[in-house]
């Protein structure tokens, strides 16, 4: 079976240099040390949080350790007390946000998107014809669609998130394949906007450790939510991830991935022609558009009759939304290359391409 589901890139030596980065931590922690068996959520990772604070450009109060960017989402859901409000999203949005918001009883406001991501226009009709709390945006390499918001799209979003006081989460699990996209939107709007970056992507999910920046106004309740959901984070896991992106192989590592994902879209793009969606050229995920003949879960099932794996629509589409005929392939799955041009070749022979 071949996997072209898994949209993050993987290197085969990356295990072996996890497991040093994850042992060094390991030795370097004080056998007799009690506050290191501790939980973290009282503040015994504050000097990793400064750590963090600094790679990411912020004060050491905004910056936090999650148990990955899933957790970091979460984290941002409870903290603003989104539940039983209303988020809005695109009407096509990431697997993850759709499946927190059912647990926490959040209603979805779906949103129009075009080639930038929900347009200010959509944004604005919801916001007059109900009470929205926050938007979600993945503004930088939008799972599963591809897409990147330039500064003017996101210019135009914050001044809507003031004029009806939204908060922002912005998801940037993937920003780092878009080198030259424009300022993230917690630098742009710091004051409404809860930002989630994690290693999961970049890296490989095994650190298990994500960074979560905060509004000011929210620094003093993320500790309780951490304690409610985790107790804190990982101590060893931390070390590791920190080491790894302070000593410069997390820039290595995503340098080498952004020229093998090139080359991955490019071979896949040509093999499915326009039946793949505009995006960014170092992408590790493509939205394939389906003949009006197949549905989304039709496509997956002929799909998984001949050996691959995909993602259908299905799993993007927010409650009320026509699922449309689409399906999201990864080009992450399998780390021989050879396997996901096979693949994608499956996949364009059974859309007719």
């Amino acid at each position: 079976m071949i996997d072209l589901v898994w949209n993050f890139p993987l290197f085969a030596d990356q295990g072996a240099e996890w497991q040093g980065y994850l042992r060094q931590a390991v030795d370097s922690l004080h056998i007799n040390d009690a506050r290191e068996l501790r939980p973290s959520f009282r503040g015994a990772d504050a000097s990793l949080r400064a750590r963090a604070a600094k790679w990411l450009g912020v004060s050491t109060e905004r910056a936090w350790l999650t148990c990955g960017g899933h957790h970091g989402t979460l984290v941002a859901l409870l903290a603003a007390e989104l539940g039983g409000k209303t988020l809005a999203v695109e009407a096509i949005t990431y697997t993850a946000v759709l499946e927190q918001s059912k647990m926490l009883g959040i209603q979805l406001a779906p949103c129009a998107y075009d080639g930038e991501g929900i347009t200010p226009e959509a944004l604005r009709a919801a916001c007059e014809s109900q009470k929205i709390s926050a938007v979600f945006l993945m503004p930088t390499v939008h799972n599963p669609l591809g897409i990147v918001a330039g500064l003017a799209r996101r210019e135009a979003l914050i001044a809507l998130a003031r004029e009806f006081d939204l908060l922002i989460l912005e998801d940037d699990a993937y920003g780092f394949m878009e080198p030259t996209a424009p300022p993230n939107y917690s630098i742009l709007a710091p004051e409404r906007t809860f930002y989630v970056r994690g290693l999961s992507k970049n890296y490989a999910p095994a650190t298990r450790t994500g960074f979560l920046i905060v509004p000011d106004r929210f620094t003093g309740v993320i500790e309780g939510v951490l304690k409610s959901t985790t107790t804190g984070t990982a101590l060893a896991y931390n070390i590791a991830s920190l080491a790894l992106v302070e000593d410069g192989t997390l820039d290595r590592v995503m340098a080498a991935k952004l020229v093998e994902g090139a080359i991955r879209n490019a071979e896949a793009r040509a093999v499915l022609g326009d039946a793949a969606a505009p995006g960014p050229k170092h992408a590790w995920h493509l939205w394939v558009s389906l003949p009006e003949t197949l549905t989304a879960l039709e496509a997956q099932k002929q799909c998984l009759d001949s050996g691959v794996m995909v993602s259908p629509a299905n799993g993007f589409t927010p409650p009320g939304v026509t699922i449309p005929r689409a399906i999201r392939i990864g080009l992450g799955g399998e780390v021989e290359r050879e396997k996901i041009t096979e693949g994608v070749a499956v996949v364009a022979k059974i859309i007719g391409r």
